[in-house]
């Protein structure tokens, strides 16, 4: 079956990186045994876990019971062979799913043998240009398939990149200025008969104001000008209550109104800005509902009027409410603060156990740091737990989001739930996907909101004044560097973006992946 495989990826025409990393660990996936293993030897199991740990995905020991099981089998027969070359495959397998947790494991194995945990890592470097993934043939062995994806790993994570270099470092920050008014171009010339962006023929106000925000944030005065026809159009939007939209996503489209108004600078603005705030306070889920301290959904914000509140609605609100100058201590944000609590996989600040429309078993907080959807629901889907509870699954977008919600609240940066979800970053950090979905339950999870991804890191790690983050063995990642790159590398001839690999949440329309990676470039100055 694995030949099959094999030959099936062997005739396809290039397959990029993402996809040779998905095809060869998703054919070896089957092959793990009842007891973790992959063929039953340590030394496979270790390279494959180190592939994972270092494929664009960037599975971590949370991802699942494949990796929790191989990680567990490994540390079983960590003693077996204490053999050098198994010692540091081992070892480094370890760092790579979970520094923090494994990295006094890995000391010891090294010390063992004489040597630090540097000399692992240097030793496997003296073999990144050995045989990779890219050059498999198609009748390749399961130890050589492991041999390969760990290699092709370690040469995208510790390859020397533009991004160590100072001088190609402001080539990236002149270049990311470029792309942006390219971007902005793009946008001015995919307006409609409107004169506004549309969606299926109608103008739609709440891309519209990305958009103005966009073209508020370029260099060119000219450009800035042709954002204020717009901010009259949402100003004409606003009802009764504050709100600002044609009837549809209310709290996103009066949020990121907000924003945009507020980049306006018109004197004349402020009214409107402060009717919105009152909206955006009334729509909280608090006590004017009936609702009290005690219910899962209390200080959070959905779309308006929906009684289901999320964490993206909320991050939009709140940042609402924070560019509007609405102080940490405000009882909005102290609110939100429950909201935010549950939301997150961190037991020690969420011990509570939640029902979900989804399913009729009980979800609870898991340990990884990370944030789901909203209490106990998750896009990711869920991990059974041995009890029969079911953890929601932390992934990228709603992580970052929720870093957000803690910045906005007050929350410091050594609290222990902020640090919580930084550790979840650290360990799942790539620019590749929004990490937390299992591509072997739906391969182009990953790919959903991509580009909502990327603006929301750009937000969070801005909004925290962070300004590396330590990844898989330590590696320290520049990530304006790298996500500027990455954004040049992926935009198109004519200045847009879009997301081909997952239309869904509308990045299949590049007015929106524009503004959004336009968003992502803004917090990068």
């Amino acid at each position: 079956m694995l030949a099959h495989i094999l030959i099936g990826l062997a005739l396809c025409q290039q397959p990029s990186e993402k996809e040779l990393f998905d095809n060869y660990l998703n054919s070896v996936r089957p092959a793990q045994m009842a007891d973790g293993s992959f063929g039953g030897d340590v030394v496979i199991t270790a390279n494959i876990l180190t592939g994972m740990a270092l494929s664009p995905r960037a599975y971590r020991i949370d991802d699942g019971p494949f990796m929790r099981d191989a990680v567990n089998y490994i540390l079983q027969h960590q003693d077996d062979d204490p053999s050098w070359e198994t010692d540091q495959r081992i070892g480094m397998a370890l760092v790579h799913v979970h520094r923090e947790m494994y990295l006094p494991t890995a000391e010891k194995m090294a010390l063992r043998n004489g040597k630090t945990i540097n000399d692992f890592r240097a030793a496997m470097l003296l073999n990144i240009d050995a045989l990779r993934i890219d050059a498999l043939p198609p009748t390749a062995s399961l130890k050589q398939i492991a041999n390969a994806v760990a290699n092709s790993g370690l040469l995208r994570t510790y390859e020397i990149t533009k991004s160590t270099d100072l001088n190609a470092m402001a080539i990236a920050k002149q270049q990311a200025a470029t792309d942006y008014e390219r971007g902005v171009d793009y946008l001015l010339g995919s307006r409609g008969e409107s004169g506004y962006w549309e969606v299926f023929g109608q103008p739609q106000p709440g891309i519209s104001a990305m958009v103005a925000r966009a073209m508020l944030g370029s260099n060119r005065p000219q450009v800035r000008e042709q954002a204020y026809p717009v901010l009259d159009w949402l100003v004409s939007l606003q009802r009764e209550d504050g709100s600002i939209h044609d009837g549809r996503v209310m709290v996103y489209t009066t949020s990121v109104a907000i924003g945009a108004l507020i980049d306006g600078q018109r004197p004349a603005d402020k009214a409107i800005i402060n009717n919105a705030v009152v909206f955006l306070r009334a729509v909280q889920t608090d006590e004017g509902e009936g609702y009290t301290t005690e219910d899962k959904f209390y200080g959070g914000i959905g779309y308006g009027g929906d009684l289901r509140p999320d964490l993206s609605n909320l991050q939009y609100a709140l940042q609402a409410l924070n560019e509007a100058k609405v102080p940490a201590d405000d009882a909005a944000f102290q609110r939100a603060i429950y909201f935010i609590n549950r939301s997150q996989n961190h037991s020690e600040s969420n011990g509570e156990t939640y029902y979900d429309k989804d399913s009729d078993k009980p979800a609870r907080a898991g340990n990884d740091g990370g944030a789901a959807y909203y209490p106990g629901n998750s896009p990711a889907g869920y991990d059974a737990q041995p009890d029969g509870s079911l953890v929601a699954r932390s992934y990228g977008s709603m992580t970052y989001a929720l870093l957000k919600c803690y910045t906005f609240a007050g929350v410091k940066q050594d609290d222990e739930r902020v640090q919580a979800a930084i550790d979840w970053i650290s360990n799942h950090y790539t620019l590749e996907v929004n990490p937390g979905f299992d591509p072997l339950i739906d391969p182009r999870g990953g790919f959903q909101g991509l580009y909502y991804y990327y603006q929301t890191l750009a937000q969070a790690l801005n909004g925290l004044q962070l300004d590396s983050i330590t990844g898989v063995a330590g590696k320290q990642h520049d990530w304006r560097s790298e996500l500027a790159t990455k954004l040049h590398d992926v935009q198109l001839e004519d200045g847009s973006w879009i997301n081909n690999d997952a239309p869904r949440w509308w990045e299949g329309n590049p007015d929106l992946c524009t503004a959004y990676a336009l968003g992502a470039l803004k917090n990068l100055r």
